[in-house]
Protein backbone atom coordinates (compact mmCIF):
# COMPACT_ATOMS: atom_id res chain seq x y z
CA UNK A 1 0.00 0.00 0.00
CA UNK A 2 1.08 3.51 -0.73
CA UNK A 3 0.98 5.44 2.51
CA UNK A 4 -0.34 8.97 3.03
CA UNK A 5 2.23 11.29 4.66
CA UNK A 6 2.36 13.70 7.62
CA UNK A 7 5.68 15.36 8.60
CA UNK A 8 8.94 16.68 7.11
CA UNK A 9 12.59 16.38 7.86
CA UNK A 10 16.11 16.11 6.73
CA UNK A 11 18.93 13.64 7.41
CA UNK A 12 22.73 13.71 7.59
CA UNK A 13 24.97 13.04 4.60
CA UNK A 14 25.94 9.62 5.88
CA UNK A 15 22.38 8.40 5.37
CA UNK A 16 20.53 8.03 2.09
CA UNK A 17 17.38 10.10 1.99
CA UNK A 18 17.32 13.80 1.18
CA UNK A 19 18.94 17.12 2.43
CA UNK A 20 19.39 20.38 0.75
CA UNK A 21 22.58 21.74 2.21
CA UNK A 22 25.40 19.24 1.89
CA UNK A 23 28.79 19.86 0.35
CA UNK A 24 27.76 17.90 -2.74
CA UNK A 25 24.27 19.40 -2.74
CA UNK A 26 22.63 15.99 -2.62
CA UNK A 27 19.18 15.63 -1.12
CA UNK A 28 19.68 14.03 2.31
CA UNK A 29 17.41 14.78 5.29
CA UNK A 30 18.53 16.31 8.59
CA UNK A 31 16.88 16.62 12.01
CA UNK A 32 13.19 15.81 12.19
CA UNK A 33 10.41 18.06 13.44
CA UNK A 34 9.97 18.62 17.16
CA UNK A 35 8.12 15.89 18.98
CA UNK A 36 9.31 13.14 16.65
CA UNK A 37 12.92 12.65 17.72
CA UNK A 38 12.15 9.23 19.22
CA UNK A 39 10.47 7.97 16.03
CA UNK A 40 6.88 7.01 15.34
CA UNK A 41 5.39 3.92 17.00
CA UNK A 42 3.35 1.59 14.76
CA UNK A 43 1.53 -1.69 15.52
CA UNK A 44 3.44 -4.95 15.33
CA UNK A 45 2.84 -6.87 12.09
CA UNK A 46 0.36 -9.74 11.99
CA UNK A 47 1.71 -13.14 10.84
CA UNK A 48 0.67 -14.31 7.38
CA UNK A 49 1.47 -17.67 5.83
CA UNK A 50 3.73 -20.52 6.94
CA UNK A 51 7.03 -20.24 8.81
CA UNK A 52 10.27 -21.27 7.08
CA UNK A 53 12.89 -22.78 9.43
CA UNK A 54 16.55 -23.71 8.97
CA UNK A 55 19.35 -25.00 11.21
CA UNK A 56 22.50 -22.86 10.88
CA UNK A 57 25.76 -23.24 12.77
CA UNK A 58 29.28 -21.77 13.04
CA UNK A 59 29.98 -22.51 9.34
CA UNK A 60 27.23 -20.08 8.37
CA UNK A 61 24.33 -20.45 5.98
CA UNK A 62 21.33 -18.85 4.31
CA UNK A 63 17.66 -18.66 5.21
CA UNK A 64 15.04 -17.16 2.92
CA UNK A 65 11.29 -16.82 2.49
CA UNK A 66 9.72 -19.34 0.08
CA UNK A 67 9.33 -16.64 -2.61
CA UNK A 68 12.89 -15.35 -1.96
CA UNK A 69 11.47 -11.91 -1.26
CA UNK A 70 13.82 -11.76 1.72
CA UNK A 71 17.02 -13.70 2.30
CA UNK A 72 19.55 -13.61 5.12
CA UNK A 73 23.19 -14.61 4.73
CA UNK A 74 24.82 -15.61 8.02
CA UNK A 75 28.60 -15.66 7.54
CA UNK A 76 31.00 -18.21 9.03
CA UNK A 77 31.98 -17.22 12.56
CA UNK A 78 28.78 -15.30 13.27
CA UNK A 79 27.51 -18.12 15.51
CA UNK A 80 29.24 -20.22 18.15
CA UNK A 81 26.75 -23.08 17.98
CA UNK A 82 24.05 -24.49 15.70
CA UNK A 83 20.54 -23.22 16.27
CA UNK A 84 17.19 -22.87 14.51
CA UNK A 85 16.30 -19.70 12.59
CA UNK A 86 13.00 -18.88 10.91
CA UNK A 87 11.33 -16.43 8.54
CA UNK A 88 7.65 -15.49 8.96
CA UNK A 89 5.78 -13.22 6.55
CA UNK A 90 3.83 -10.44 8.33
CA UNK A 91 1.79 -7.37 7.47
CA UNK A 92 3.90 -4.31 6.65
CA UNK A 93 3.22 -1.55 9.21
CA UNK A 94 6.40 0.40 8.50
CA UNK A 95 5.76 4.07 7.60
CA UNK A 96 5.58 4.23 3.78
CA UNK A 97 6.09 0.45 3.76
CA UNK A 98 6.00 -1.47 0.49
CA UNK A 99 4.93 -5.08 -0.01
CA UNK A 100 5.32 -7.94 2.43
CA UNK A 101 7.26 -7.52 5.68
CA UNK A 102 9.00 -10.37 7.50
CA UNK A 103 9.72 -11.51 11.04
CA UNK A 104 13.21 -12.97 11.48
CA UNK A 105 13.45 -15.20 14.55
CA UNK A 106 14.70 -15.56 17.19
CA UNK A 107 14.67 -11.86 18.08
CA UNK A 108 17.06 -12.21 21.00
CA UNK A 109 20.00 -13.64 19.05
CA UNK A 110 23.12 -11.48 18.65
CA UNK A 111 25.61 -12.30 15.92
CA UNK A 112 29.37 -12.06 16.38
CA UNK A 113 29.64 -10.83 12.78
CA UNK A 114 27.12 -8.79 10.79
CA UNK A 115 24.62 -10.76 8.70
CA UNK A 116 23.30 -9.48 5.39
CA UNK A 117 19.54 -8.97 4.97
CA UNK A 118 18.48 -8.68 1.32
CA UNK A 119 15.08 -7.77 -0.11
CA UNK A 120 14.10 -8.39 -3.71
CA UNK A 121 11.73 -5.78 -5.10
CA UNK A 122 9.60 -5.57 -8.22
CA UNK A 123 7.99 -2.82 -10.26
CA UNK A 124 4.94 -2.60 -8.03
CA UNK A 125 7.16 -1.68 -5.05
CA UNK A 126 8.61 1.39 -6.75
CA UNK A 127 5.59 2.75 -8.63
CA UNK A 128 5.38 6.48 -8.05
CA UNK A 129 8.96 6.47 -6.82
CA UNK A 130 12.35 5.03 -7.82
CA UNK A 131 14.80 2.40 -6.47
CA UNK A 132 17.11 5.21 -5.29
CA UNK A 133 14.41 6.18 -2.78
CA UNK A 134 13.92 2.68 -1.34
CA UNK A 135 15.34 1.57 2.01
CA UNK A 136 15.07 -1.25 4.55
CA UNK A 137 13.99 -0.85 8.18
CA UNK A 138 13.53 -3.04 11.25
CA UNK A 139 11.09 -2.55 14.14
CA UNK A 140 12.46 -2.49 17.68
CA UNK A 141 10.82 -3.60 20.93
CA UNK A 142 9.26 -0.13 21.36
CA UNK A 143 7.49 -0.33 17.99
CA UNK A 144 9.83 2.20 16.33
CA UNK A 145 11.32 1.49 12.91
CA UNK A 146 15.08 1.94 12.41
CA UNK A 147 16.68 2.08 8.96
CA UNK A 148 20.39 1.20 8.78
CA UNK A 149 22.68 2.55 6.09
CA UNK A 150 22.18 0.74 2.77
CA UNK A 151 24.98 -1.73 2.04
CA UNK A 152 24.13 -2.25 -1.64
CA UNK A 153 21.43 -1.45 -4.19
CA UNK A 154 21.46 -3.49 -7.41
CA UNK A 155 18.90 -2.10 -9.87
CA UNK A 156 19.66 -4.89 -12.37
CA UNK A 157 19.06 -7.78 -9.98
CA UNK A 158 16.47 -5.62 -8.14
CA UNK A 159 17.94 -6.25 -4.70
CA UNK A 160 18.53 -4.02 -1.69
CA UNK A 161 20.75 -5.10 1.22
CA UNK A 162 21.74 -3.97 4.71
CA UNK A 163 23.95 -5.39 7.46
CA UNK A 164 22.71 -6.15 10.97
CA UNK A 165 23.75 -8.00 14.12
CA UNK A 166 20.24 -8.78 15.32
CA UNK A 167 16.95 -10.29 14.15
CA UNK A 168 13.67 -8.38 14.24
CA UNK A 169 10.72 -7.50 11.99
CA UNK A 170 11.99 -6.14 8.65
CA UNK A 171 10.34 -4.23 5.78
CA UNK A 172 10.96 -2.19 2.65
CA UNK A 173 9.83 1.45 2.60
CA UNK A 174 10.02 4.45 0.27
CA UNK A 175 11.55 7.72 1.40
CA UNK A 176 9.64 9.70 -1.26
CA UNK A 177 6.78 9.06 -3.64
CA UNK A 178 4.00 10.72 -5.58
CA UNK A 179 0.43 10.25 -4.39
CA UNK A 180 -1.69 8.88 -5.96
CA UNK A 181 0.49 6.56 -8.03
CA UNK A 182 -2.16 5.46 -10.52
CA UNK A 183 -5.37 7.36 -11.27
CA UNK A 184 -8.44 6.39 -13.30
CA UNK A 185 -10.61 9.29 -14.45
CA UNK A 186 -13.59 9.93 -16.66
CA UNK A 187 -13.05 12.57 -19.34
CA UNK A 188 -13.33 16.03 -17.77
CA UNK A 189 -12.58 14.87 -14.20
CA UNK A 190 -9.84 16.23 -11.93
CA UNK A 191 -7.35 14.80 -9.46
CA UNK A 192 -5.16 16.38 -6.75
CA UNK A 193 -1.58 15.07 -6.54
CA UNK A 194 1.10 15.55 -3.92
CA UNK A 195 4.72 14.68 -3.30
CA UNK A 196 5.26 12.86 -0.02
CA UNK A 197 8.34 12.35 2.11
CA UNK A 198 9.13 10.01 5.01
CA UNK A 199 10.16 11.84 8.15
CA UNK A 200 12.83 10.60 10.51
CA UNK A 201 15.72 11.42 12.82
CA UNK A 202 19.37 10.53 12.13
CA UNK A 203 21.26 8.50 14.68
CA UNK A 204 24.82 7.19 14.98
CA UNK A 205 26.34 5.10 12.17
CA UNK A 206 23.85 6.42 9.62
CA UNK A 207 20.79 4.79 11.20
CA UNK A 208 17.50 6.61 10.59
CA UNK A 209 14.75 6.48 13.22
CA UNK A 210 11.53 6.72 11.22
CA UNK A 211 8.83 9.21 12.07
CA UNK A 212 5.60 9.82 10.20
CA UNK A 213 5.75 11.14 6.63
CA UNK A 214 4.55 14.42 5.14
CA UNK A 215 4.87 16.73 2.14
CA UNK A 216 8.21 16.94 0.33
CA UNK A 217 9.96 20.21 1.24
CA UNK A 218 9.44 22.79 -1.50
CA UNK A 219 13.18 23.50 -1.74
CA UNK A 220 13.78 19.92 -2.99
CA UNK A 221 11.34 20.29 -5.91
CA UNK A 222 12.32 21.49 -9.35
CA UNK A 223 9.00 21.34 -11.21
CA UNK A 224 5.91 19.37 -12.26
CA UNK A 225 5.52 18.24 -15.88
CA UNK A 226 2.75 16.64 -17.95
CA UNK A 227 3.24 14.19 -20.82
CA UNK A 228 -0.16 13.79 -22.43
CA UNK A 229 -3.40 15.68 -22.86
CA UNK A 230 -5.21 17.69 -20.20
CA UNK A 231 -3.96 20.53 -18.02
CA UNK A 232 -1.62 20.54 -15.02
CA UNK A 233 -1.12 23.24 -12.39
CA UNK A 234 1.78 22.54 -10.01
CA UNK A 235 2.70 24.54 -6.92
CA UNK A 236 5.62 23.30 -4.79
CA UNK A 237 4.69 19.83 -3.48
CA UNK A 238 1.10 19.69 -4.83
CA UNK A 239 -0.47 19.74 -8.28
CA UNK A 240 -3.90 19.54 -9.90
CA UNK A 241 -4.56 17.65 -13.12
CA UNK A 242 -7.69 18.16 -15.25
CA UNK A 243 -8.50 15.50 -17.83
CA UNK A 244 -9.54 16.49 -21.36
CA UNK A 245 -13.24 16.46 -22.18
CA UNK A 246 -12.83 13.55 -24.61
CA UNK A 247 -10.76 10.36 -24.56
CA UNK A 248 -7.14 11.41 -25.23
CA UNK A 249 -4.82 9.94 -27.85
CA UNK A 250 -2.08 9.41 -25.23
CA UNK A 251 -3.31 7.09 -22.50
CA UNK A 252 -2.26 7.06 -19.75
CA UNK A 253 -0.94 10.59 -19.30
CA UNK A 254 2.14 10.92 -17.09
CA UNK A 255 2.42 13.57 -14.39
CA UNK A 256 6.01 13.87 -13.15
CA UNK A 257 7.46 15.54 -10.07
CA UNK A 258 11.16 16.31 -10.68
CA UNK A 259 13.56 16.80 -7.75
CA UNK A 260 16.17 19.54 -8.01
CA UNK A 261 18.97 17.67 -6.21
CA UNK A 262 20.63 14.26 -6.54
CA UNK A 263 19.79 11.49 -4.08
CA UNK A 264 22.26 9.44 -2.03
CA UNK A 265 21.49 5.83 -1.16
CA UNK A 266 24.36 4.19 0.66
CA UNK A 267 27.52 5.00 -1.27
CA UNK A 268 25.71 5.71 -4.54
CA UNK A 269 24.38 9.02 -5.82
CA UNK A 270 21.48 9.26 -8.26
CA UNK A 271 20.73 12.32 -10.39
CA UNK A 272 17.61 13.50 -12.20
CA UNK A 273 15.21 11.80 -9.78
CA UNK A 274 11.61 11.76 -11.01
CA UNK A 275 8.37 10.61 -9.38
CA UNK A 276 5.67 9.65 -11.89
CA UNK A 277 1.91 9.22 -11.58
CA UNK A 278 0.07 7.55 -14.49
CA UNK A 279 -3.41 8.91 -15.18
CA UNK A 280 -5.72 6.79 -17.34
CA UNK A 281 -8.59 8.78 -18.85
CA UNK A 282 -11.59 6.85 -20.16
CA UNK A 283 -15.21 6.21 -19.17
CA UNK A 284 -15.96 2.86 -17.62
CA UNK A 285 -16.61 0.32 -20.37
CA UNK A 286 -15.18 -0.38 -23.83
CA UNK A 287 -15.01 2.69 -26.11
CA UNK A 288 -14.46 2.63 -29.88
CA UNK A 289 -13.73 5.42 -32.39
CA UNK A 290 -14.08 4.84 -36.15
CA UNK A 291 -12.25 7.08 -38.65
CA UNK A 292 -11.71 9.83 -36.03
CA UNK A 293 -15.46 10.15 -35.53
CA UNK A 294 -17.44 10.25 -32.29
CA UNK A 295 -16.56 7.80 -29.53
CA UNK A 296 -19.10 5.08 -28.71
CA UNK A 297 -18.88 3.49 -25.24
CA UNK A 298 -20.24 -0.01 -24.58
CA UNK A 299 -21.07 -1.38 -21.13
CA UNK A 300 -18.40 -4.03 -20.71
CA UNK A 301 -17.02 -6.83 -18.57
CA UNK A 302 -13.85 -8.90 -18.60
CA UNK A 303 -13.27 -12.62 -18.22
CA UNK A 304 -10.37 -14.95 -18.65
CA UNK A 305 -9.08 -18.45 -17.96
CA UNK A 306 -6.34 -20.72 -19.25
CA UNK A 307 -4.34 -17.85 -20.67
CA UNK A 308 -7.24 -16.51 -22.77
CA UNK A 309 -8.82 -13.16 -21.93
CA UNK A 310 -11.66 -11.11 -23.37
CA UNK A 311 -13.25 -7.72 -22.79
CA UNK A 312 -16.83 -7.76 -24.11
CA UNK A 313 -19.14 -4.75 -24.38
CA UNK A 314 -22.76 -4.34 -25.41
CA UNK A 315 -25.15 -1.51 -26.16
CA UNK A 316 -28.57 -2.65 -27.29
CA UNK A 317 -28.15 -4.74 -30.43
CA UNK A 318 -24.51 -3.70 -30.89
CA UNK A 319 -21.49 -5.45 -29.40
CA UNK A 320 -17.72 -4.99 -29.30
CA UNK A 321 -14.92 -7.21 -28.02
CA UNK A 322 -11.17 -7.45 -27.69
CA UNK A 323 -9.53 -10.79 -26.93
CA UNK A 324 -5.97 -11.94 -26.45
CA UNK A 325 -4.04 -15.09 -25.61
CA UNK A 326 -1.02 -15.27 -23.34
CA UNK A 327 -0.10 -13.18 -20.32
CA UNK A 328 -2.72 -11.12 -18.45
CA UNK A 329 -0.84 -7.87 -19.23
CA UNK A 330 1.31 -6.78 -22.14
CA UNK A 331 1.18 -5.74 -25.78
CA UNK A 332 -0.39 -8.18 -28.23
CA UNK A 333 -0.42 -7.89 -32.02
CA UNK A 334 -3.46 -8.94 -34.02
CA UNK A 335 -3.58 -12.42 -35.51
CA UNK A 336 -5.58 -13.97 -38.33
CA UNK A 337 -6.98 -16.44 -35.80
CA UNK A 338 -9.00 -15.57 -32.71
CA UNK A 339 -5.87 -15.58 -30.50
CA UNK A 340 -5.64 -11.78 -30.61
CA UNK A 341 -8.80 -10.37 -32.12
CA UNK A 342 -11.09 -7.35 -32.39
CA UNK A 343 -14.76 -7.51 -33.30
CA UNK A 344 -17.36 -4.75 -33.60
CA UNK A 345 -20.84 -5.79 -34.63
CA UNK A 346 -23.14 -2.91 -35.57
CA UNK A 347 -26.10 -4.95 -36.79
CA UNK A 348 -25.24 -5.81 -40.40
CA UNK A 349 -21.94 -3.86 -40.38
CA UNK A 350 -19.05 -5.87 -38.90
CA UNK A 351 -15.48 -4.68 -38.19
CA UNK A 352 -12.57 -7.05 -37.53
CA UNK A 353 -8.76 -7.26 -37.25
CA UNK A 354 -8.50 -8.69 -40.78
CA UNK A 355 -9.19 -6.89 -44.04
CA UNK A 356 -9.45 -7.34 -47.80
CA UNK A 357 -10.30 -10.35 -49.92
CA UNK A 358 -6.95 -11.90 -48.99
CA UNK A 359 -7.81 -11.62 -45.29
CA UNK A 360 -4.71 -9.65 -44.37
CA UNK A 361 -3.95 -9.12 -40.69
CA UNK A 362 -4.49 -5.54 -39.53
CA UNK A 363 -1.65 -3.45 -38.21
CA UNK A 364 -1.70 -2.20 -34.65
CA UNK A 365 -2.08 -4.02 -31.36
CA UNK A 366 -3.86 -4.11 -28.02
CA UNK A 367 -2.00 -3.02 -24.87
CA UNK A 368 -3.41 -4.39 -21.61
CA UNK A 369 -2.65 -3.58 -17.97
CA UNK A 370 -4.06 -5.77 -15.19
CA UNK A 371 -1.70 -4.58 -12.43
CA UNK A 372 -4.43 -2.63 -10.59
CA UNK A 373 -6.48 -4.48 -7.98
CA UNK A 374 -9.77 -3.03 -9.24
CA UNK A 375 -9.43 -2.08 -12.91
CA UNK A 376 -8.41 -3.83 -16.11
CA UNK A 377 -7.38 -1.16 -18.60
CA UNK A 378 -6.15 -1.11 -22.15
CA UNK A 379 -5.83 0.73 -25.43
CA UNK A 380 -5.89 -0.62 -28.96
CA UNK A 381 -5.40 0.41 -32.57
CA UNK A 382 -6.69 -1.51 -35.60
CA UNK A 383 -5.12 0.05 -38.69
CA UNK A 384 -6.61 -0.73 -41.07
CA UNK A 385 -9.59 -2.62 -39.73
CA UNK A 386 -11.63 -4.55 -42.23
CA UNK A 387 -15.37 -4.17 -42.48
CA UNK A 388 -18.11 -6.02 -44.31
CA UNK A 389 -21.70 -4.97 -44.85
CA UNK A 390 -24.08 -7.91 -44.96
CA UNK A 391 -27.00 -5.62 -45.84
CA UNK A 392 -25.77 -5.30 -49.44
CA UNK A 393 -25.87 -7.91 -52.15
CA UNK A 394 -23.26 -8.91 -52.91
CA UNK A 395 -21.70 -8.23 -49.50
CA UNK A 396 -19.52 -5.13 -49.66
CA UNK A 397 -16.17 -4.80 -47.93
CA UNK A 398 -13.82 -1.96 -47.03
CA UNK A 399 -11.39 -0.64 -44.45
CA UNK A 400 -11.48 1.87 -41.60
CA UNK A 401 -9.15 3.30 -38.97
CA UNK A 402 -10.18 2.19 -35.50
CA UNK A 403 -8.80 2.98 -32.10
CA UNK A 404 -10.24 2.14 -28.72
CA UNK A 405 -9.84 2.10 -25.00
CA UNK A 406 -11.31 0.05 -22.16
CA UNK A 407 -11.56 0.49 -18.41
CA UNK A 408 -13.42 -2.42 -16.83
CA UNK A 409 -13.82 -3.47 -13.20
CA UNK A 410 -12.37 -6.88 -12.57
CA UNK A 411 -14.57 -9.56 -11.04
CA UNK A 412 -12.56 -12.10 -9.06
CA UNK A 413 -8.99 -12.98 -10.00
CA UNK A 414 -8.14 -13.21 -13.69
Amino acid sequence: MKASFQSILRISLAVLILSCETEKESATPGPGPSGQSAGAVTPVGVPEGAITTAQIGPAGGVIASPDNRISVVIPAGALSATQAFSVQSITNNCPAGEGQAFRLLPHGVNFAKPVIVTFRYDQSDIEGSTPALMRIASQNEKGIWKSPLTKSLDTTARTLSVETTHFSDWALFLTMQIDPVNVFLNPGENVHLSGTYIAGTPEELGVLSLGLPEAIPANLIDKWTLDGEGTLKGNNNVADYSAPQTIPATNPAAVTLILNKPVKNGSQEYKDVRLVSNIFVAPEGLSVQIDNGAWHTYTAGVNGSGGRYMVVGKDGGESASVSWKGAPSGTFHWTKSADVAFNLNKSKLIYQQIYGKALNVSGGSVRVDQSDAMWVTGTFVVQPAGWLNTATQPISIGTAAIRGVFRVKRVGQL
